[in-house]
């Protein structure tokens, strides 16, 4: 049984034509990030708590999401 005290992790995998830029997007957050195919990228995300993976990961969803809409914005 995990203890609220222990470490977390969360891994996102993703696939986007424009994954440099995402995962440029992320340089300000504490998360690891790795292009894994041209389109394809890895984000990991450590937590000391649950409550800190849920602010991590919610944070570096924000980032992405900002970052995706920029890109549409551009695209278009």
């Amino acid at each position: 049984m995990t203890k609220k005290s222990d470490s977390w992790v969360a891994t996102i995998r993703a696939s986007n034509e424009d994954c440099a830029s995402l995962v440029a997007s992320l340089a300000c957050e504490e998360v690891y990030c790795e292009i894994i195919e041209s389109n394809k990228f890895l984000v990991r995300i450590d937590g000391k708590s649950a409550s800190d993976l849920r602010a991590k990961y919610n944070s570096t969803m924000r980032s992405l999401r900002a970052a995706s809409e920029i890109l549409e914005t551009i695209g278009e």
